[in-house]
């Protein structure tokens, strides 16, 4: 399933549950449920995102950091989600002759509430985690059971006593000069044009311009292009060697763009950019890479 459409669901899921909770606790009807569902629902979406962008970094951390940082991250977590809530009830429910009444909850209330919370964050952490866990089972796997040897004439390098790995990247350069062939610095120097990956139990190229973003997470990156997903064995910074600077630009640590893929972009805030992609996608730029993004584009 599809990030979007997780996501998507999930929201939805929240939602519901809320709605109906908030229903039969208090005996409102349909209208002031579906009212408290959205008043509910609306902080865990907005810093549950931002909650998870978090944590998706703190994966590669060492444990005692990702330990603290959990304490810290569901604490704002739990105080944000609180006051919103609460700003949000009093807008919808505590209209009144001399303006909107924000109340606090009881003691017991916001004990109730802040385990609620707490539980949202362990869910959302632990989502992410076991999305990250599936994506290296995925590339362990796949990496395991690739046995076949570089034997494609003419357009994977000779590699006679490596196994081709399945999820690692194969590149085919186009030299200008045929006779350049069997130069090494003038090999090097082509351009990328393909990269292989597998698929069921065949090697297919893909077209580098197809490639619409790539998202690097340690020896691995995820490939978008405009047909779907596929998983690479190779860093980020290895991959960013290989493309053609004039049209993909590294605007993160974790992220390249084709910048002829970018439907649109937007400030986002402390000199960032928000960056919407054919895919759907929405990419956040750094500063360095939103300046790198101006200087390229505009």
């Amino acid at each position: 399933m599809k990030q979007r459409s997780f996501d998507l669901l999930v929201v939805s899921g929240v939602f519901l549950a809320y709605s109906a909770t908030t229903g039969v606790a208090l005996d409102l009807d349909l209208a002031r449920s579906l009212l408290g569902g959205v008043a509910n629902t609306i902080p865990v979406v907005i810093f549950g995102v931002g909650v998870r962008s978090i944590v998706v970094r703190l994966i590669a951390r060492p444990l005692h950091i990702q330990l603290a940082a959990h304490l810290l991250l569901c604490a704002v977590f739990c105080t944000l989600s609180y006051c919103l809530l609460i700003i949000l009830l009093g807008l919808l429910f505590g209209a009144g002759p001399n303006g909107f009444v924000f109340r606090p909850f009881s003691v017991s209330g916001t004990a109730w509430q802040t385990l609620q919370n707490v539980t949202t964050y362990a869910l959302i952490a632990a989502l992410v985690q076991v999305r990250a866990l599936s994506n290296r089972q995925l590339a362990n796997s796949q990496e395991a059971i690739a046995t076949e040897e570089s034997g494609v004439s003419g357009v994977l390098k000779e590699e006679p006593e490596r196994p081709i790995s399945a999820p690692e990247m194969r590149v085919e350069h186009s030299p200008a000069d045929p006779s350049s062939a069997t130069k090494p610095e003038a090999v090097s120097d082509a351009g990328l044009s393909r990269y292989f990956v597998r698929i069921g139990e065949e090697l297919r190229p893909l077209d580098i311009d197809m490639v619409v973003s790539i998202n690097g997470a340690d020896d691995y990156a995820e490939v978008s292009t405009t047909t779907g997903k596929h998983l690479v064995r190779v860093t980020l910074a290895s991959f960013a060697k290989s493309l053609d600077p004039s049209k993909y630009i590294r605007v993160h640590r974790s992220w390249i763009v084709n910048t002829s893929r970018v439907i649109r972009a937007e400030p986002a805030g402390g000199g960032r950019i928000l960056l919407h992609m054919e895919t759907g996608q929405t990419i956040s730029t750094s500063r360095d890479g939103a300046r790198l993004f101006r200087n390229r584009v505009l």
